[in-house]
């Protein structure tokens, strides 16, 4: 394979675990990235000490990340100390009332109790179904699957068996009664960019790993996935090109053929974990189907002078109408005005991240992405941050505005400018049953011979772990080839 390039356009976590494998194998990689660092949105902000990881914020479903390091024939923890967190997140109604999810499901399961008596059998009930359908998932989530799969008689049952046609909402309300437990176990879609009312049933794997597997914290932070997997890469061979925007991508004479900074490159393989849609439109120069996109976020980054109370690592913050919530970002595509959001405080795990005795705060609001739409926030950010802050204030007995010593933004225009994500849609393409499985763009392409796809709008989907096993697909895709 040694003479055999691999050319791989973008270092998110995608194309670094592309690259690992593909390096590993023998292959002549190069990877080429437009940023001056690598991670793609799982990226990091540096100031006054203070370490902000700006994407994702926690590892699930761990078996992932170990496979694509001892794929390559070393040990995850030589290069990542994984650590489980507890407790593992804390839920705040809007009544005042909360919800915490333990390590230990005895505790979880007690807190339900307080909420909806009985509601501990009917989780049993539902981790064990969700467990089922887990069990069917898994194996696809390292395949690629198209119209010409469902003439495998194995896959002709499939949709019954994970539950395709019921939605997340759906499946949940057949064990849990309360409201403000439903919303509990199905969130989680909402880190997928769509509403759990329209995002099918089997993600509820998600909820799954939430609570039989647990949530991990990288000790350094997120950041240290990509430096880990470009350092594995690296120990291979691979080679990074930064600050390296590739421009057009055509194919002539066997090859892919791309530009780059103004010059001309040529490999045998091209593996893009650029946006797949902004792949197509602006590298390829095609025309893009409708698709469905998910939401975008607004993001608020704090490093705090001292440290609050009465959060966890992580928090989820439920809006007062959580219906009307979702409808706004998900239907109407208007900014709301009484938001859910999500706040991280890594700091409660790992000091290493701010200065001692410091906190951070990362505040993450789903907010409807730019479908159609001139601008992001406009005016209505001052008041959606006054909400928020409020909200928090709250809980913690404080006054955020007088502890902030640093604080960044980050805007749905900014996954334009920064990552080329279509329409700030933070998740790319949506996880909705038309745009999943044999409905998602596939990781190879149909018209150009050795022209590949990963990340988080291709087979299987987003989120980390899925994105590590698309590059384990390509990785296949390109070996046997």
């Amino acid at each position: 394979m040694a003479n055999k390039k691999v050319a791989v356009i973008g270092a998110g976590i995608g194309g670094l675990a592309s690259a690992c494998r593909l390096a590993h194998d023998g292959f002549s990689v190069d990877v080429y990235e437009k940023l001056p660092i690598c991670g793609g949105r799982n990226n990091i902000i540096e100031d006054k000490g203070f370490k902000f990881d700006t994407g994702p914020s926690f590892v699930l479903m761990p078996d992932f990340f170990e496979e694509v390091f001892s794929y390559c024939g070393v040990k995850i923890k030589d290069y990542l100390d994984l650590r489980a967190i507890d407790p593992s997140y804390k839920i705040f109604f809007p009544d005042g009332d909360s919800f915490t999810v333990f390590k230990d499901s005895r505790r979880t399961k007690e807190e339900m109790e307080r909420i909806e008596k009985g509601s501990a059998l009917g989780f049993e009930a539902f981790i064990k179904e969700t467990s089922r359908i887990y069990k069917v998932i898994r194996p696809l989530l390292y395949s690629c699957v198209t119209y010409r799969s469902l003439l495998n008689p194995y896959y002709w049952g499939l949709a019954g068996r994970i539950q395709a046609f019921k939605s997340y909402w759906g499946l949940a309300k057949r064990y849990f009664k309360s409201e403000k437990l439903l919303f509990a176990f199905t969130f989680e879609a909402m880190f997928m960019g769509v509403s759990p009312y329209q995002a099918p049933a089997f993600y509820s794997i998600i909820t799954y790993t939430d609570h039989v597997q647990k949530i991990f914290h990288p000790m350094g932070g997120m950041y240290q996935i990509p430096k880990a997997l470009e350092k594995l890469a690296a120990s291979f061979g691979a080679r990074f090109h930064y600050n390296c925007q590739v421009e057009s991508i055509r194919n002539k004479d066997n090859s892919i053929n791309f530009t780059c900074a103004g010059k001309q490159y040529s490999s045998d393989y091209a593996v893009v974990n650029a946006d797949y849609p902004y792949t197509q439109a602006k590298l390829l120069k095609r025309r893009n189907p409708r698709y469905k996109y998910s939401c975008s976020t607004y993001l608020i980054y704090l490093g705090l002078k001292k440290k609050v109370d009465n959060l966890a690592h992580h928090n989820l913050f439920f809006a007062n109408d959580l219906n009307k919530n979702l409808d706004q970002i998900f239907k109407d595509h208007i900014l709301p005005a009484d938001a859910s959001f999500y706040v991280h405080v890594p700091t409660v795990t790992d000091s290493s991240l701010a200065p001692e005795g410091k906190d951070i705060l990362y505040i993450l609001i789903p907010v409807p992405n730019l479908e159609g739409a001139s601008v992001g926030l406009g005016e209505g950010e001052a008041a959606l941050r006054k909400f928020v802050f409020e909200k928090i204030n709250r809980c913690c007995g404080c006054n955020l505005e007088e502890l902030i010593e640093t604080e960044h933004h980050f805007y749905p225009e900014d996954f334009i400018k920064r990552y080329n994500i279509e329409f700030g849609a933070t998740f790319g393409l949506a996880h909705n049953l038309t745009q999943s499985a044999f409905f998602r763009p596939a990781n190879f392409d149909s018209k150009i011979k050795n022209l590949y796809y990963v990340g988080a709008s291709t087979q299987p989907g987003g989120g980390l772990p899925v994105v590590i096993a698309s590059s384990r697909i390509v990785a296949d895709l390109i070996s046997k080839r």
